[in-house]
């Protein structure tokens, strides 16, 4: 007889939306304001046309545009650091796991360089923190498994914690180490997810007031989270590969459009 489906979104289902979210911000991070940086409408402290001057109404009409979409993609981050978190509690070969990470962290770190390029940053990309925060709840384990007590233990995930912020601080990942906190508190609250989201959710607020408020969001999907694997389009790999790729092509658009 074929397994029942759960209701709710399955792991793969989630991955999905954070890809999709992900899409939605970086069209307007890269897509919208890399070309209004291009093209010198616009740089880090705003924009950088006049009214009645060439390019104003573009550079209004697309800026109204971008913060919609931003919004939107705050809902990606916290997706991101939750399926880390059930990817360490279900995985064959957590070691396989990081060291996927990693690699695809080197693979799109020119392509992240490329893109960020556009709008005068650098640092190091996402996956780095996701490899950080793997590392961190994998500490956590190791010390909780190790302490006579969960109160004994709670030095041990002082340090831990710590150390891995510092790194990710240290080497300017994004997020940094505001998303190794996230992947801690989902680890850590993972019999309660929900709560784990809200926690995660009020950490990316401390690091961008106002602005990270729409990752509450993340909440709904969250909550529906059924337990089960799922399956991606185009196999796991796709999920790994969307990010690289989509910088590369977001990097070539904006600069033909530019000229």
């Amino acid at each position: 007889m074929p397994r029942k489906l759960k209701s709710g979104f399955s792991s793969a289902d989630l991955k999905l939306f954070a890809i999709i979210f992900m899409l939605i911000d970086h069209i307007g991070a890269i897509g919208i304001e890399g070309y209004l940086m291009k093209s010198g409408l616009m740089t880090q402290a705003g924009l950088n046309v006049s009214p009645n001057t060439p390019g104003y109404d573009l550079a209004m009409g697309l800026s109204f545009l971008d913060l919609p979409l931003r919004l939107a993609g705050r809902i990606a981050f916290p997706l991101f650091a939750f399926m880390i978190v059930q990817g360490f509690l279900h995985t064959h070969s957590r070691k396989d796991y990081l060291l996927r990470l990693l690699a695809f962290a080197l693979i799109s770190q020119i392509p992240f360089s490329l893109a960020m390029s556009l709008l005068g940053l650098d640092g190091r990309n996402v996956y780095f923190t996701l490899a950080l925060g793997l590392i961190c709840i994998w500490g956590l384990e190791l010390a909780g498994e190790k302490a006579a007590t969960p109160v004994m233990a709670i030095p041990g995930y002082l340090l831990i914690i710590a150390c891995c912020c510092l790194a990710a601080w240290y080497i300017d990942c994004d997020y940094s180490q505001y998303g190794v906190l996230c992947i801690a508190v989902f680890y850590l609250l993972r019999d309660r997810p929900a709560y784990g989201a809200i926690a995660a959710c009020i950490i990316l607020l401390m690091a961008s007031p106002y602005f990270e408020v729409t990752s509450f969001f993340c909440i709904y999907f969250i909550n529906r989270y059924n337990g089960q694997k799922g399956s991606l389009p185009f196999g796991k790999y796709f999920y790994y590969a969307v990010y690289p790729v989509h910088f590369l092509i977001f990097y070539w658009t904006v600069l033909l459009i530019t000229g």
